[in-house]
């Protein structure tokens, strides 16, 4: 089988499970529920760093003043961290119901909701505050169950919930008929009795039915026969690695990883970082090394490969004045670690001296943060931080507080341009003796057409909208795009969403273009859409470039036509 063979089935598969209804949901839900994460992690910073009683506040104020404060922190992780699996069964319901097209989501994710609560048990066994002897008390809810103890139970209850409900309300034998004067959504509710009575039924009686026989809550068998083995394989550091090498591996072949290696690494992950935040919020020892944010701390600075590393290398040692200028355009949003610009105009994809550090560099990180977290010369990871935190800040912000980590980032990216420089003096090696320098400033100067620009008086007013896994390097690139066309005259509207949120946003568009690292997914898109706009990728030359004025100009044609 030749090589191109194999890299398009890679890449038809990858399409395809990155198109999967059900992935994708898991994906855009997970991607909402980063800010409530991101304030908790934050909360559980002031509560237990800043207002501890050991903490640099407590000369300057008095412990009922500290308690009074850190009531604030304990009902905001009580509305965020606490309540975890809640938000993700209604989250995930509703986008796997908007993405098959039910004319009213809201409904399947109540009964995803309910379907949830029927699972809980009718009793708990508690222990009363200051008291050693548990009772068994009825009309309560655990936040065990809610926070990260019962993701699992979240994404399998909304997943079954929905499609049950889905299916049973295809059946119009099923459906109550109003008439056409009742309001739109007291005649949907009624259509759906039956199939959120059968739906919510058919959960209970599984609930009872497994109590019965096993002795055992749907929590339980879920948690240790689902979650406890997902959570041990994705923070054991051999099956960390093996997931982050093909991540790595996937990109380099222009295959964005997050329809396809996310939905199985992020979910166990999330849950081990929830049990180090409740463990550290408890003062007791957090309980895993290898966490969500570990990877981004160690492994995705400036982005996924660590190529900060890589444009540090080139400020430094790269004998092409075309790569420092590169480095410079791209430096901002490698910062935050947006990397895609890099991997798709650097470029990263299929450049073999490149894509060796790019997939190899990461995991020598994750070894070292690894041990160096095992034998206490660094903290362990306690309060979430997102992807997009700089590195250095990050550290800090994770470890709650920690210095150390700050310098162990610092060694790995001195580490990383270390790695990177013999690789990108060769690739610049076979650059100059090819004679490629000049064709490359031809490329360069022929990006950016200066001639046979139509006349603005004549464009009718058009949106644009550029899309990507996040939907924050193309925002970059639609910041220039709307620039140019607003100094130019061009009566366009030019935004960037993220892919989760296509269904909202495609009836605007007269044009999308897909941010590189969407562009094997054309034509899923397509068909998703019924075909509405042209949609096209976005020339990964000016994508890596920024630049919006050819942007723009490329784009025209497919406007007008």
């Amino acid at each position: 089988m030749g090589s191109g063979t194999l890299l398009q089935k890679i890449t038809d598969i990858s399409q395809k499970m990155a198109s999967e209804v059900h992935l994708r949901s898991l994906r855009d839900s997970f991607i909402i529920t980063v800010p409530f994460l991101v304030l908790a992690g934050l909360f559980i910073m002031v509560n237990y760093v800043f207002l501890d009683p050991n903490g640099f506040l407590a000369s300057a104020l008095n412990s009922d003043t500290l308690i009074s404060l850190k009531s604030v922190g304990d009902r905001i992780l009580n509305g965020t961290m606490n309540i975890l699996s809640l938000m993700l069964v209604v989250l995930i319901s509703w986008s796997i119901a908007t993405k098959r097209k039910f004319a009213t989501p809201v409904i399947p994710a109540m009964v995803s909701l309910a379907a949830f609560l029927v699972l809980m048990p009718n009793n708990l066994s508690l222990t009363p505050v200051g008291s050693e002897t548990a009772v068994e008390v009825s009309g309560v809810i655990s936040f065990g169950l809610t926070n990260a103890g019962g993701v699992f139970v979240a994404i399998l209850t909304a997943v079954v919930a929905t499609d049950l409900f889905l299916w049973i309300s295809n059946s119009k034998r099923l459906q109550i008929r109003l008439g056409d004067e009742v309001p739109p959504m007291v005649a949907q509710s009624f259509q759906s009795m039956f199939s959120i009575m059968l739906t919510v039924l058919a959960f209970a009686i599984v609930a009872v039915a497994v109590h019965a026989i096993f002795h055992m809550e749907m929590h339980e068998i879920i948690q240790k026969a689902i979650q406890a083995p997902l959570v041990h394989l994705t923070t054991n550091l051999p099956g960390f690695l093996t997931l982050t090498t093909l991540t790595n591996l996937l990109f380099s072949l222009g295959i964005h990883p997050s329809g396809i290696i996310n939905p199985i690494l992020e979910p166990p992950l999330l849950v081990a970082m929830q049990e180090n935040m409740a463990a550290f919020a408890k003062g007791e020892v957090p309980p895993h090394i290898i966490v969500l944010p570990f990877r981004d701390l160690y492994g995705h600075m400036g982005g996924t490969g660590t190529t900060l590393a890589l444009l540090i290398a080139l400020f430094l040692r790269s004998k092409m004045s075309s790569h420092k200028k590169f480095a410079r355009t791209v430096l901002a949003p490698g910062i935050f670690n947006i990397n895609e610009p890099v991997i798709f105009g650097f470029p990263v994809l299929y450049n073999p001296l490149i894509m060796i550090p790019f997939v190899i560099y990461p995991q020598i990180n994750f070894i070292i943060a690894y041990f160096a977290t095992q034998w206490g010369m660094v903290s362990k990871i306690v309060a979430y931080v997102p992807w997009s935190v700089p590195p250095l800040l990050s550290g800090w912000l994770g470890s709650g507080g920690d210095f150390r980590n700050v310098i162990l980032q610092i060694i790995l990216l001195a580490l990383g341009v270390a790695i990177y420089l013999p690789f990108l003096a060769a690739y610049e090696k076979s650059l100059i003796s090819a004679k490629n320098q000049k064709l490359v400033n031809e490329i360069a100067e022929a990006a950016s057409p200066e001639t046979a620009a139509p006349d603005p008086k004549t464009q009718q007013a058009k949106t644009i909208i550029l899309m990507c896994n996040e939907g924050m390097s193309t925002s970059i690139m639609a910041r220039k795009m709307s620039q140019f066309a607003q100094s130019a005259g061009y009566p366009l509207t030019i935004y960037a969403i993220n892919v989760g949120r296509l269904q909202e946003e495609y009836q605007k568009a007269d044009l999308i273009l897909l941010g590189p690292q969407l562009g094997y997914m054309r034509e899923s898109i397509c068909e998703e859409i019924n075909h509405r706009c042209p949609v096209q990728p976005l020339d990964a030359g000016y994508f890596s470039k920024l630049d919006g004025k050819a942007a723009v100009l490329a784009a025209l044609p497919y406007l007008n036509s």
